[in-house]
């Protein structure tokens, strides 16, 4: 009798430069390049030209399975469309896969590239994103990663001395590190930090944008290996406030476009290539017996700060 064959062997590693983190695929049979991103969603979003190229939304379709997908930036409903494509990947199959198509490209994405992935998605055990080669004066930390309590990207967590835990994203493709509310307070508490400079606004999520200040820290902080000194603080999303902060343009109530009541506190620190351009790499190892989780390797200059807390992870 003819033995039933046993699953595909793994793939070797996947490495990326930082600086083009692109990855060849095919979506419904036709070839794309994506922008690997380690704090997305395990999702695909598609610049408006490669949805137009690749004829996603073509009524002939008529066996792909097509929606609404509704994410909640703080207190802003975002709705994009979307379908369920079959993705290939390295030669392996990735079905059912949701395709997002936004109305803008997403921002951060690597030049020829069509659009972004989570790095979850890729068929891949281990993918590093690799900004210089590492050296004798770098540090591994390794953190348990797994998928968030208010959003699907890889989590990890980190805690703070005297200060509790937060929760940490990577954002390897966004220009600066932005904390919330409930996180900033913590770090201001162990950091002995203030709020500086006036308001401006970031992108924080599927283009969305809201406002923030600096938070300057007297006394840095060694978070996950690399060392934090000055983030921005989304003024009120996730507060747990009704009513603005004295230091916000009383214009920004115009601005939200759906209520969602009161929320949670949500201690969440994402860190961007501000502070993890300075590391070596940053690895991703999926658990292979439960994909969605896995563990987190920042490779890093070593800290001259000791971390007292090593033990509590």
């Amino acid at each position: 009798a003819a033995s039933t064959p046993g699953p595909p062997a793994p793939l070797p590693p996947l490495v990326l430069p930082a600086a083009a983190p692109l990855v060849a695929a095919r979506i419904d049979g036709q070839p794309v390049l994506l922008t690997v991103d380690f704090g997305a969603d395990p999702l695909v979003m598609l610049n408006p030209a490669t949805v137009a190229r690749l004829k996603l939304a073509a009524p002939n379709r008529e066996d792909v399975e097509r929606g609404l997908f509704r994410v909640a930036v703080g207190q802003v409903t975002v709705v994009l469309p979307y379908s369920r494509e079959w993705l290939e990947i390295a030669g392996r199959p990735i079905p059912h896969t949701q395709v997002l198509a936004p109305k803008v490209a997403p921002s951060g994405q690597a030049a020829s590239s069509d659009g972004v992935i989570g790095v979850g998605l890729l068929p891949h055990d281990d993918v590093q994103l690799q900004f210089r080669p590492a050296t004798r004066q770098d540090r591994a930390t390794t953190l348990d990663a797994a998928p968030g309590s208010a959003s699907n990207a890889l989590m990890m967590r980190w805690s703070l001395p005297g200060s509790g835990r937060i929760e940490l994203e990577l954002h390897p493709l966004r220009p600066g590190s932005v904390a919330s509310v409930a996180a900033a307070s913590r770090l201001a508490k162990a950091g002995n930090g203030a709020l500086t400079g006036p308001v401006r606004r970031v992108e924080v999520a599927f283009g969305v944008d809201r406002p923030v200040r600096n938070l300057h820290l007297a006394h840095p902080l060694n978070i996950a290996g690399v060392m934090l000194r000055d983030v921005d603080v989304r003024l009120f999303d996730w507060a747990g406030k009704a009513e603005l902060p004295p230091d916000a343009d009383a214009s920004e109530g115009d601005m939200v476009t759906g209520k969602r009541g009161r929320q949670r506190g949500w201690p969440i620190l994402k860190l961007g290539r501000d502070v993890l351009a300075s590391c070596a790499n940053l690895t991703w190892h999926r658990d292979p017996d439960d994909p969605p989780y896995g563990r987190i390797t920042l490779t890093c200059p070593s800290s001259r700060q000791s971390d007292p807390l090593a033990s509590d992870r």
